[in-house]
């Protein structure tokens, strides 16, 4: 289970050694959500050397978003904007990241765990035999911004879909938002939504969005109040197909009326105060 952590900025957060098994070099790490239950992690790594690993089977699905610098899989590189997805108990080939590289790492579903022994003699027998999917790699540079379909007199948000499971509708996406783009409705959704501020500005219920901010929250959770005050674009991860059910007439504090969503069924779940860091300061409360 995972905290509901809105907002933090990555620079306020610690570098710990990186938890990045049978791998060769310095990298540290930024621990922006963690999930102590069954391991799955949200980190911005930093990379102080050059840093390779070899083949195995990672026991989490694994993923990587290069921020800058690049990453090189199976001999392809990838520079900014580049990503990589691996299932877990799916064999990966070798992996080399360059010094001095930014990267987003997320494991999910499973800790750091990596087996090498049976991946680098013969990887068709080292898949699990439950294992879905198979690796992607993608240079997002290459893809083209699809406009995403609107509820409401909204101008759209565009979108880049990186990664999406067949079967669990998980999903990992680019969005972009320009300058003026704005929705004051108050949503929540029935999975849990998770974004990185790659760059821009945006201010909304929980405070100010700019590049480095971090949010991981909950399924059920209400935000909004959204008013893009430049282009903006995140890297976003959900559990499932994201779907907006919108709260209007809200009170001050609790409650509204459920405009396309089940009252009860479906409500809202009332949060706690989310984890902050310093630099986003103290949460009026506004949205709840």
């Amino acid at each position: 289970m995972r905290a509901h952590v809105e907002l933090i900025h990555e620079n306020d957060y610690i570098w710990h050694v990186g938890e990045l098994p049978h791998g060769e070099g310095r990298v540290h790490e930024r621990r922006l959500s963690t999930d102590e239950e069954d391991g799955s992690s949200s980190l911005a790594l930093r990379f102080d050397s050059d840093w390779g690993r070899g083949p195995g089977v990672p026991h989490a699905d694994t993923e990587f978003f290069v921020r800058s610098g690049s990453l090189i899989y199976g001999g392809q590189e990838i520079g900014p904007g580049g990503y990589l997805q691996v299932p877990r108990g799916v064999p990966m080939d070798w992996i080399k990241i360059r010094e001095g590289s930014s990267v987003l790492h997320w494991r999910e579903y499973g800790d750091c765990g990596f087996d090498v022994e049976k991946a680098q003699w013969s990887p068709a027998s080292a898949r699990w035999e439950n294992a879905v999917g198979e690796v992607t790699v993608v240079d997002s540079n290459d893809m083209e911004w699809t406009a995403a379909p609107t509820v409401g007199p909204l101008t759209p948000l565009y979108i880049k879909l990186l990664h999406r499971d067949p079967v669990t509708n998980f999903y990992t996406r680019l969005i972009r938002a320009h300058k003026g783009w704005s929705d004051h409705r108050l949503a929540h959704h029935p999975c849990y939504e998770e974004f990185y501020t790659l760059g821009g500005k945006m201010a909304y219920n929980f405070g100010d969005i700019d590049e480095g901010t971090y949010c991981f929250r909950p399924a059920g959770v209400k935000h909004g109040h959204f008013v893009a005050e430049t282009d903006i674009d995140w890297i976003i991860r959900s559990d499932g197909e994201l779907v907006n059910w919108y709260t209007t007439d809200e009170w001050v504090k609790w409650g509204g009326t459920a405009t396309n969503y089940h009252e009860h069924d479906e409500a809202p779940v009332i949060s706690t105060l989310p984890v902050r860091s310093r630099s986003r300061g103290p949460w009026s409360g506004d949205g709840m």
